[in-house]
């Protein structure tokens, strides 16, 4: 049975964006009039407004068979790559927005997309025209790779990511190899995947996350503390002041005083902006937290493709230590680590 309030945020969703709205107007709109996600949060992101925008059962289709299992043992799934037959049912369940306006939604986004990657000259080229612009970092040398099309008159057209250091200097500057871009996609699709499948465990993680984050984070009395002496020191010069003009000081001690004090005042002003801005950074940080739990909330099962919004949404930065072993840097500060070489999950870790 539909949800009137959430079948009304969805139809505004499709509407906004057909007229003309980005994603991220479209979630600060959503914002602004106070109306919550699906999941209850009070902060709408791009990402959760993409997926809502590309799933099919909102205009009453069924995919069946994203997914299979695998090994019943564990039960895991993977999206399903020919493993078995899938079924599309067509009016499965009852519609909150007609077909036409679900392929008009395609259509458009095909449309931006294309727009997007015309985008002219070679500012356009190598950065905002690309999802991995300036977050495929070196492992050799820290240098950020480059976009590159290997032959491309035939048919072995290939796309890579190729670091900057070895494409001016050379091998002998730096020894990474490129990486097929395709491989990159399929690594994010994995990484986002097992998170998906691991859920409640990599959801506990972020939040414990959280909660090392807020332990360190200066207290308001420690702020209010520091706003006190500031106003102390404020008066202390103020009296100085007043004994220089009324001619109950030497010219020379008002001088050294008025050092004295005006660099203890900085100095506290300083440690007051410090504190603020670490302040700003953790926020900053549970927003990231909160925004990965939203995805993964949002999710209807794995992900099928590579999608760009949903990985610049996660992803800080790809750290390629060999051309088929990266480290997925997430914007909560967690690394996945993958070698597609293996196939395999290498490990989540903790960097705070």
């Amino acid at each position: 049975m539909i949800n009137k309030e959430e079948a009304e945020i969805v139809k505004r969703i499709y509407q906004e964006y057909l007229e003309g709205k980005s994603y991220q107007a479209i979630a600060n709109g959503l914002e602004k009039d106070k109306i919550p996600t699906v999941t209850g949060n009070k902060k709408w992101w791009n990402s959760t407004v993409t997926i809502i925008l590309t799933n099919e059962k909102y205009y009453g289709a069924l995919l069946q068979q994203k997914t299979v299992t695998v090994d019943f043992l564990t039960h895991k799934r993977v999206k399903n790559q020919g493993f078995a037959d899938q079924y599309f049912i067509e009016d499965n369940h009852e519609a909150i927005i007609p077909k036409e306006m679900w392929d008009k939604v395609q259509e458009e986004k095909e449309r931006r997309a294309l727009l997007k990657n015309n985008v002219k000259g070679d500012r356009g080229k190598y950065s905002s025209k690309y999802p991995f612009s300036g977050k495929v970092i070196c492992g050799d040398c820290g240098n950020t790779f480059r976009r590159r099309t290997w032959n491309s008159n035939n048919q072995s057209k290939k796309i890579v990511w190729q670091c900057k250091t070895y494409i001016h200097q050379g091998k002998d500057a730096c020894y990474m190899k490129a990486v097929d871009e395709d491989v990159l996609k399929d690594a994010f699709i994995k990484v986002l995947n097992d998170m998906q499948e691991n859920k409640e465990g990599f959801t506990k993680t972020l939040l414990e996350n959280i909660e090392k984050v807020l332990k360190k984070r200066a207290k308001g009395d420690e702020i209010e503390k520091i706003d006190k002496n500031i106003e102390n020191i404020k008066n202390e010069l103020k009296a100085l002041v007043k004994l220089q003009t009324s001619g109950q000081m030497d010219g020379e001690v008002y001088n050294e005083e008025y050092i004295r004090i005006s660099q203890e005042l900085e100095g506290l002003r300083k440690e007051k902006a410090k504190f603020e801005r670490a302040n700003e950074a953790e926020e900053e940080f549970k927003d990231r937290v909160k925004e990965i739990i939203e995805i993964l909330d949002s999710m209807d099962g794995l992900l099928e493709e590579f999608n760009d919004e949903i990985f610049n949404a996660l992803v800080e930065k790809i750290e390629i230590l060999e051309p088929r072993h990266f480290v997925f840097v997430l914007k909560s500060g967690v690394r996945v680590e993958i070698n597609k070489r293996l196939l395999m999950m290498e490990g989540v870790k903790e960097k705070m």
